[in-house]
């Protein structure tokens, strides 16, 4: 009865944590791992995340982050984004917003393993790379495409492993 009851207990609080945490952001935007996320106050090139409120579109974030200072949300990068993210969206199931966040995620998750490999670039790959498969999400590429480079594939290698033979990125 008493271990019943510990159960119970332990059910109870681990459908609590789970629920406070789906409260923050959906399964669907949860990071591929840890990272801090915006940095409030800080320069809008330094932000490494952009939260579900954030005023700011991904595409004058992302330029803003490349160029390491904020640009104007008029500048010619910022429609340069605009226009990739755009192509991006139509391959995948996230938003551009979380588009955005999962390339800087990645950007950073190589970085950390001495590999150099801007958002720009990891946007542009993954969305040449994945051929028209509906149902396929930015974030679960970005990881199959990770893990071939941490395995040490190089970009192109990377790319290619994250197809199937007919063009379809890996599920």
């Amino acid at each position: 009865m008493l271990a019943a009851r510990f159960q119970s207990a332990f059910m109870l609080a681990l459908t609590l944590m789970v629920a406070a945490c789906e409260e923050q952001r959906p399964e669907s935007e949860q990071p591929l791992r840890p990272t801090a996320h915006a940095d409030n106050g800080k320069a809008l090139s330094r932000k490494r995340w952009l939260d579900v409120n954030e005023t700011t579109t991904p595409e004058h974030w992302l330029a803003s982050r490349e160029a390491g200072v904020d640009v104007a949300p008029s500048a010619p990068e910022v429609e340069t984004f605009r226009n990739l993210l755009a192509r991006a969206d139509r391959r995948y199931t996230e938003t551009p917003r979380m588009i955005a966040n999962r390339a800087v995620q990645l950007e950073e998750m190589l970085a950390a393993r001495g590999i150099d490999e801007k958002a720009r670039l990891v946007i542009e790959g993954l969305t040449e790379a994945g051929a028209d498969d509906e149902g396929r999400g930015f974030g679960e590429t970005a990881q199959h495409y990770f893990n071939a480079r941490a395995s040490g594939a190089n970009r192109e290698e990377g790319l290619r492993l994250i197809q199937r033979p007919e063009g379809r990125t890996l599920r």
